[in-house]
Protein backbone atom coordinates (compact mmCIF):
# COMPACT_ATOMS: atom_id res chain seq x y z
CA UNK A 1 0.00 0.00 0.00
CA UNK A 2 1.26 3.29 -0.81
CA UNK A 3 2.04 6.14 1.75
CA UNK A 4 -0.38 9.10 0.85
CA UNK A 5 1.14 12.21 -0.53
CA UNK A 6 0.74 15.27 1.90
CA UNK A 7 -2.29 16.27 -0.51
CA UNK A 8 -4.37 13.31 0.57
CA UNK A 9 -4.49 13.55 3.70
CA UNK A 10 -6.89 15.45 5.92
CA UNK A 11 -5.85 17.08 8.79
CA UNK A 12 -7.98 18.47 11.65
CA UNK A 13 -7.14 22.57 12.21
CA UNK A 14 -4.03 22.92 14.45
CA UNK A 15 -2.92 19.34 14.06
CA UNK A 16 0.71 18.87 13.10
CA UNK A 17 1.60 16.18 10.19
CA UNK A 18 4.00 13.88 11.60
CA UNK A 19 5.16 13.14 7.64
CA UNK A 20 6.24 16.71 7.31
CA UNK A 21 9.57 17.62 6.36
CA UNK A 22 10.29 14.68 3.89
CA UNK A 23 12.30 11.75 5.01
CA UNK A 24 14.94 11.12 7.34
CA UNK A 25 18.66 11.99 6.90
CA UNK A 26 20.71 9.52 5.64
CA UNK A 27 21.72 9.17 9.54
CA UNK A 28 18.32 7.67 10.12
CA UNK A 29 17.62 10.20 12.96
CA UNK A 30 15.41 13.41 12.65
CA UNK A 31 17.25 16.60 12.07
CA UNK A 32 16.23 18.95 15.09
CA UNK A 33 14.95 22.31 14.24
CA UNK A 34 14.71 25.27 16.25
CA UNK A 35 11.19 26.16 16.60
CA UNK A 36 9.94 22.91 17.60
CA UNK A 37 12.71 22.78 20.44
CA UNK A 38 12.25 26.50 21.41
CA UNK A 39 8.29 25.41 21.88
CA UNK A 40 9.04 22.05 24.00
CA UNK A 41 10.78 24.23 26.31
CA UNK A 42 8.96 26.76 26.97
CA UNK A 43 6.04 24.60 27.68
CA UNK A 44 8.39 22.83 30.13
CA UNK A 45 9.12 26.38 31.49
CA UNK A 46 5.62 26.86 32.10
CA UNK A 47 5.56 23.47 33.28
CA UNK A 48 8.17 24.06 36.27
CA UNK A 49 7.13 27.68 37.13
CA UNK A 50 3.13 25.75 38.04
CA UNK A 51 4.57 23.36 39.51
CA UNK A 52 6.95 25.72 42.25
CA UNK A 53 3.53 27.78 42.25
CA UNK A 54 2.08 24.69 43.71
CA UNK A 55 5.00 23.58 46.14
CA UNK A 56 4.56 27.44 47.53
CA UNK A 57 0.70 27.25 47.96
CA UNK A 58 1.37 23.92 49.60
CA UNK A 59 3.93 25.06 52.26
CA UNK A 60 1.84 28.32 52.78
CA UNK A 61 -1.24 26.09 53.55
CA UNK A 62 0.71 23.75 55.57
CA UNK A 63 2.13 27.05 57.48
CA UNK A 64 -1.66 28.16 58.25
CA UNK A 65 -2.49 24.35 59.19
CA UNK A 66 0.16 24.32 61.94
CA UNK A 67 -0.77 27.67 63.10
CA UNK A 68 -4.65 26.65 63.15
CA UNK A 69 -3.40 23.25 65.12
CA UNK A 70 -1.89 25.72 67.62
CA UNK A 71 -4.56 27.34 68.39
CA UNK A 72 -7.37 24.65 68.79
CA UNK A 73 -4.48 23.03 70.96
CA UNK A 74 -4.51 26.31 73.24
CA UNK A 75 -8.34 26.40 73.15
CA UNK A 76 -8.78 22.91 73.86
CA UNK A 77 -6.02 23.60 76.80
CA UNK A 78 -8.39 26.59 78.22
CA UNK A 79 -11.22 24.36 78.66
CA UNK A 80 -14.52 25.61 77.00
CA UNK A 81 -15.63 29.14 76.99
CA UNK A 82 -18.81 30.19 79.16
CA UNK A 83 -22.06 29.18 77.61
CA UNK A 84 -22.75 32.98 78.18
CA UNK A 85 -20.50 33.84 75.53
CA UNK A 86 -17.63 33.75 72.78
CA UNK A 87 -14.61 33.43 73.18
CA UNK A 88 -12.26 35.53 70.89
CA UNK A 89 -8.76 34.28 70.13
CA UNK A 90 -6.84 37.39 67.83
CA UNK A 91 -4.26 36.21 66.06
CA UNK A 92 -1.69 39.07 66.58
CA UNK A 93 -0.39 40.26 69.64
CA UNK A 94 -1.74 42.45 72.07
CA UNK A 95 0.51 45.37 70.82
CA UNK A 96 -0.14 44.86 67.26
CA UNK A 97 -3.70 44.74 67.91
CA UNK A 98 -4.14 47.68 70.46
CA UNK A 99 -1.93 49.70 67.23
CA UNK A 100 -4.19 49.07 64.83
CA UNK A 101 -7.11 49.69 66.91
CA UNK A 102 -5.55 52.86 67.90
CA UNK A 103 -4.91 54.05 63.85
CA UNK A 104 -8.60 53.26 63.30
CA UNK A 105 -9.76 55.12 65.99
CA UNK A 106 -7.57 58.19 65.04
CA UNK A 107 -8.79 57.80 61.48
CA UNK A 108 -12.56 57.97 62.82
CA UNK A 109 -11.49 60.94 65.01
CA UNK A 110 -10.49 63.23 61.77
CA UNK A 111 -13.19 61.64 59.81
CA UNK A 112 -15.56 63.45 62.32
CA UNK A 113 -13.95 66.43 63.05
CA UNK A 114 -13.20 67.23 58.94
CA UNK A 115 -17.19 66.44 58.47
CA UNK A 116 -18.12 69.02 61.84
CA UNK A 117 -15.41 71.74 60.16
CA UNK A 118 -17.33 71.18 57.07
CA UNK A 119 -20.99 71.89 58.76
CA UNK A 120 -19.60 74.73 60.50
CA UNK A 121 -18.44 76.71 57.61
CA UNK A 122 -22.45 76.18 55.97
CA UNK A 123 -23.85 77.57 59.22
CA UNK A 124 -21.78 80.68 59.33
Amino acid sequence: MATPSHDDRDEAPGQQSMFEGGPLPSGGTPERRGPTQLKGTRALERLRDRVDLAVKELHRLREENMALRREVDALQRGGRADQDGTHVVFTESPDELRGTLEAYIRLVDELIEAENAGTETKDA
